[in-house]
């Protein structure tokens, strides 16, 4: 099933995005098409079908979802950010178009994501336009752009514990609580389960980021596709630089018994979002030694 999501994702954007020759598309093209996990829209997906919803009608969010997060990778990258020039394995978009070519297709992706949602089929107005509330905040200053500056912000000066988990839980977790949440608006599902995805969410982008400190301290750049150790070389705030290499791992195990409780909580185990959980997080631990 995992495979299926992925699929239909990959399918679903190559419509959505014009293959022209014209520079912004194919820029956009080369980041949003390059082969990559589709975790946060596979997250979409499997959380409506677990609340009984048609695949389908949860595929156009499920893009959405996918463009805005290809647009922050293509930003993170930049030189007034992180200036770095390997992602998925490939040079980063800056480094095979122009600079204002490839700032100009993030912010395209961004602004058509929205676009996308404003014509999701299958769905209500109404639906519509929850979706567009909850990317919107969670894609802001309260969720990712918010964390990504308190990241910046926070580089070579220090930063407590209360501040690192608020960071990610803004940067990395703000937008897999809203795919969660966007299979619970296309589930029509009772308000009720919001609170538990969105705890859940953001437990999940923890770990996620966690991870990702822990890999970028001791993996190497053949085996994640990107160059490592470059969070030690800017000074930023990290897991690893806070809790130690020992400290994650024991926080990662803390993280996984967490998760696997609240998954207990929805309807049969949530059997589609832990697979995805495990083949993209839980496996990747493997990657640390």
């Amino acid at each position: 099933m995992c495979r299926l999501f992925i699929d239909r994702v990959n399918q679903r954007l190559e419509q959505l995005i014009p293959d022209s020759p014209r520079p912004l598309y194919a820029a956009a093209r080369y980041s949003l098409l390059s082969p990559g996990k589709r975790l946060r829209p596979s997250l979409v997906l499997a959380t409506a079908v677990t609340f009984g919803a048609d695949l389908e009608s949860a595929l156009d969010p499920a893009c959405a979802i996918e463009m805005v997060h290809t647009y922050s990778l293509i930003h993170d990258d930049l030189p007034c950010m992180d200036d770095d020039d390997l992602r998925r394995g490939k040079p980063t978009l800056h480094k095979v178009f122009p600079e204002g070519i490839a700032l100009l297709a993030g912010d395209y992706l961004l602004t058509d994501s929205f676009e996308v949602l404003g014509k999701a089929p299958k769905l209500s107005a109404e639906e519509r336009l929850r979706l567009v509330q909850i990317l919107s905040r969670s894609a802001g200053s309260q969720g990712m752009i918010g964390g990504q500056a308190t990241d910046i912000g926070s580089a070579g000066t220090g930063i407590d514990e209360k501040a690192l988990l608020e960071m990610h839980r803004e940067k990395t977790g703000a937008l897999l609580a809203a795919s969660l949440q966007f299979g619970a608006v296309v589930g029509r599902t009772s308000e009720a389960i919001y609170p538990l995805l969105m705890s859940l969410g953001y437990e999940i982008g923890l770990a996620f980021q966690f991870l990702d400190d822990l890999l970028d301290a001791v993996s190497s750049k053949e085996a994640l596709g990107k160059n490592v150790k470059r969070d030690a070389a800017l000074q930023k705030p990290t897991a690893v630089a806070f809790y130690g290499i020992e400290g994650v791992e024991k926080k990662l195990q803390t993280f996984e018994t967490s998760i696997h409780q609240k998954l207990l909580e929805l309807p049969a185990g949530a059997p589609l979002i832990a697979d995805l959980l495990w083949q993209n997080l839980w496996a990747r631990k493997s990657l640390a030694h």
